[in-house]
């Protein structure tokens, strides 16, 4: 008799693209660095962006703030 009572692995796709191995530590912390500096970058960007061409976007001017003023290690939210 199994200790399972169902499958401990289902196949969800949030499961299959986890990588089989971990990265090591410094990996990981690099990998991190990157991608906040890249959110600063885009927050920034995004900042300088005038009404009329945020509106050609299909943004507000407030959502395109908003998201601006956010701290760099919150995930980009949707402007649409």
């Amino acid at each position: 008799m199994s200790h399972f009572s169902r499958d401990p692995f289902p196949s969800k796709p949030a499961l299959l693209s986890v990588p089989a191995v971990r990265q090591p530590l410094h990996r990981r912390i690099v990998a991190t660095l990157v991608l906040w500096r890249a959110r600063l970058r885009m927050r920034a960007a995004l900042a300088r962006v005038d009404a009329r061409s945020l509106r050609d976007a299909g943004i507000t001017p407030s959502q395109a703030v908003f998201e601006a003023n956010q701290p760099f290690w919150r995930k980009p939210g949707s402007l649409r």
